[in-house]
This record gives structure tokens, sequence and C-alpha cells, in this order.
């Protein structure tokens, strides 16, 4: 049995983008455990006004790819147009073309399972971040 590194804490600011209520809690309440702020956004649009205003203090874009309304792919090329360098981590329950392989090609520096779990989430997390 392989042990596995224990995700490190954070003390980064994460915009959180996800229509689901109860996942975008869990996983707020998870970040904040492990030292991260975190901004809930409940939709692209409401993500991107808040990107705009708070570009400066968000180090990390955590991106539902299926909503309802812009949906995580328009939300993406958009934030991108804002900010080319901006590092955004799609989360799916669905594998896109081998999950990395499509999300590098659409300009997300990474890709979170759905559900969330929590080696892999954080583990992600302090990857994207650290990248230069």
């Amino acid at each position: 049995m392989e042990i596995s590194e224990t995700p490190r804490e954070g003390t980064e600011t994460i915009l959180l983008v996800d229509d689901e209520e109860i996942l975008r809690e869990l996983a707020r309440q998870i970040l904040e455990k492990f030292g991260y702020k975190v901004i809930p956004a409940s939709d692209g649009e409401t993500g991107l006004e808040i990107y705009r205003s708070e570009q400066s203090r968000i180090n990390l874009v955590i991106l539902d790819l299926i909503m309802p309304g812009m949906g995580g792919v328009k939300c993406l090329d958009e934030l991108l147009k804002i900010n080319s360098e901006a590092k955004v981590i799609i989360a799916s329950g669905y594998f896109i073309d081998g999950s990395t392989g499509a999300t590098s090609k659409a300009g997300a520096k990474g890709f979170i399972k759905k559900p969330y779990i929590l080696e892999g989430m954080l583990n992600e997390i302090r990857r994207v971040i650290e990248e230069r």
C-alpha cells in the first residue's frame, strides 16, 4: 500500500464557482479548514463579476464545468480574457477527454474530479498555486 503525502495547508484566496449549493458549501468548509480564504459564487456570471473586482487578491479559481447560464467553458474563456495568466482548476463529475488534456487545451491549469476527494483536491490546489 502506498502512503500518500499529507495535503499541505494554504493561506491563499480561492474563488469557488459552483451552482450546486451543497457542493459549494462542502468545498468551502474543506478549504477554510485547511487555511484558505474562499469567495463563493453560484454561477459563472457572478464569478466573473467577483473576479473583475477582486482579481488582485484571488490566487486561484475553482470552476464547475457544467452550470446553467454561462457555463464553465464560457466562464473560463472570459476569465482568461481578463487575465491570461489566471490559475483556474476545472471541477467536474464528468471526464473530459482524459480530464487534464482537455482542460489544459481550454486554458485551465488543473482538474478536480467530483465528488471531491479531500487529498486529491488539496494536492491539486497546491500544485497549481505553486506552478510558475
